[in-house]
């Protein structure tokens, strides 16, 4: 696997994203008085989840696409012939992502019931970290957008 392929831009911001809303999490709860240990487990436990969870993808995808364009090798291809490898081929990245997709719905839901059944974790500080993700991006994407645009 190429490591240049690896979106570590994304990382960063997901993982600062996700600092950000465990803090706002612990300090609703500081507020509401109803902190306690479990809230900084339950804010762990979930971005910990998220994080490694978008890792997962990030490199289920890069060997997915990786594989594929090693079956490709160096030549060149025209117009026809690369439409037809695409066609040919994208079907095996679509199944890595969907495999990828059906593993990280699995530990995010284990990460859920573990925090229900487990008196270590504060059930709603787990879930609002696992819930942020798409936001999170979106907003990176957003800023980026917006900084590339400024230039």
């Amino acid at each position: 696997m190429q490591k240049k392929n690896l979106p570590y831009a994304e990382y960063a911001i997901l993982t600062v994203g996700e600092i950000i809303v465990s803090l706002i999490v612990v300090g609703v709860y500081l507020a509401i008085g109803k902190f306690s240990y479990q809230v900084i487990t339950g804010v762990l436990l979930g971005s910990l989840v998220t994080i490694f969870n978008f890792m997962f993808l990030s490199i289920a995808v890069n060997r997915a696409v990786d594989n594929v364009m090693a079956l490709r090798g160096d030549k060149e291809l025209d117009e026809e012939e690369a439409e037809k490898f695409a066609a040919e081929h994208s079907a095996k990245i679509q199944q890595a992502v969907k495999a990828s997709y059906f593993v990280r719905m699995l530990v995010m839901l284990g990460a859920l019931v573990a925090a229900f059944l487990l008196d270590w974790f504060d059930v709603i500080a787990t879930l609002v970290p696992l819930l942020m993700f798409r936001p999170i991006i979106t907003l990176g994407e957003f800023f980026r957008k917006k900084k590339e645009g400024g230039k």
